[in-house]
């Protein structure tokens, strides 16, 4: 019997130029994971995908408010040491 993946199973994030994508890696769109919000490193807003599923909201909502505060501070985006400022 298979069993139902957790929200943390499901959730991946990754690191992108303009900030940060999360998606559903359980599920694919157009040969990539499913988006499900997109986090702007210079506005610091929230986009969530209207399709969103509530329990993975949450979860995107508490993730991205962690670099929600630190608005100003330097963020690592790339493993050579690329960084950037954080809203704006």
């Amino acid at each position: 019997m298979r069993t139902k993946k957790t929200v943390e199973e499901r959730l991946w994030s990754g690191l992108f130029p303009a900030g940060i994508v999360y998606c559903d890696r359980t599920q694919e769109r157009h040969g990539d994971f499913r988006k499900l919000a997109f986090l702007s490193y210079r506005t610091l807003e929230l986009e969530l995908e209207k399709d969103c599923p509530r329990d993975m909201a949450e979860a995107i909502k508490l993730d991205a408010a962690k670099i929600q505060a630190r608005r100003g501070e330097l963020f690592q985006v790339s493993a050579c040491g690329q960084t950037v400022r954080l809203g704006g």
